[in-house]
């Protein structure tokens, strides 16, 4: 884990350090975080649940992967159909 805090316009907020990667879960309901920075996390592990916190309008889990500062494109699996605003996704 390498960061848990809050900070605008993240908000409530979890950055994972995978090594090579950094991935950004922002906009977390306040209180609801688990982890702490240092805390080695897996697979499946619910690390907060989703809120409107930071520069946020509605609930919603924001996802960010980047590698040396570069976006990087998400592949979700298990996930039929197309994903769109307001859709629940459970896997």
């Amino acid at each position: 884990m390498r960061t848990v805090r809050y900070q605008p316009p993240y908000g409530n907020h979890v950055f994972i350090d995978t090594g090579a990667e950094i991935v950004k879960l922002a906009h977390l309901r306040r209180g609801t975080v688990t982890v702490s920075a240092g805390d080695l996390v897996r697979a499946g592990q619910v690390l907060g649940e989703v809120g409107n916190s930071g520069n946020s309008t509605e609930p919603h889990l924001h996802i960010h992967a980047e590698r040396d500062g570069l976006g990087l494109d998400l592949e979700f699996t298990g996930i039929t159909g197309p994903l769109y605003r307001g859709r629940t996704v459970r896997t």
